[in-house]
């Protein structure tokens, strides 16, 4: 019996990492019937015969270390797409497509998947070229942009996250309640950013600065007294 032939089709992605951010791409492409391999360090097979039956290579590791995968991999005649999701690098030849969303370990519905905004770093290729198969909100980024495009994604998401997990500790400690006695105020301000034509509401928004003295009176004590002090300026003085 003759030796069965090697299916050379190649399919359109190639997903290299095995973070959040690869699974969830990984579960993304799997939810849209996306063919595509998956590579990570302590895969058995080795890349270069995956790299072989794939038209883009989705490059989602660290960003310390996608330019020198990059380079250490692809051949100077490689007419394959590149594609890494860096918020910030922007490297010579490379597509850089950043979605607009947090990753943690949960993986989400299709329907989420689906809302998630890409902000693409222009190049002559348009997103249709970039992601064939997928159809999310976009928008172009010129190169020199993308670091204070970055740094306002960092401040919005990463601060706000350490704002909250500070707050969901305070409770627990002092008042003994678990971290969903805040659910109901965290999705009360998610709701209020998504619909309310004002969404702050307190002390700032009514410019009461009674009560805003009070609150540094009780945080001089606190290492985030100099984060409510730099907020207060910075609304006051805008």
């Amino acid at each position: 019996m003759g030796q069965v032939p090697e299916n050379k089709t190649k399919y359109p992605y190639l997903i290299v990492g095995n973070g959040n951010l690869a699974s969830h791409f990984h579960h993304y492409f799997n939810l849209l019937g996306i063919p595509h391999h998956h590579w990570w360090r302590q895969s058995s097979g080795p890349f270069q015969s995956l790299l072989e039956k794939s038209e883009r290579v989705l490059v989602l590791i660290s960003d310390n270390a996608i330019s020198s995968f990059i380079q250490d991999n692809r051949s100077a005649d490689d007419a394959r797409i590149w594609i890494h999701c860096s918020g910030i690098l922007s490297l010579p030849s490379v597509e850089s497509a950043h979605p607009l969303l947090s990753f943690s370990d949960h993986l989400y519905k299709l329907e989420m998947y689906k809302k998630i905004p890409f902000v693409v770093e222009k190049s002559s290729r348009s997103f249709e070229e970039i992601f064939p198969g997928i159809n999310n909100p976009h928008c172009t980024i010129p190169s020199d942009l993308k670091p204070l495009y970055h740094a306002w994604c960092v401040m919005s998401g990463n601060f706000s996250t350490i704002l909250w997990e500070k707050f969901v500790s305070f409770l627990e400690e002092y008042l003994h309640q678990p971290r969903s006695f805040a659910y109901p105020y965290y999705e009360s301000i998610g709701q209020n950013l998504t619909s309310a034509k004002k969404p702050l509401t307190g002390p700032f928004a009514r410019k009461d600065f009674s009560t805003i003295e009070k609150h540094l009176k009780a945080l001089s004590n606190e290492p985030f007294l100099e984060i409510y002090q730099a907020f207060n300026n910075i609304f006051n003085n805008s």
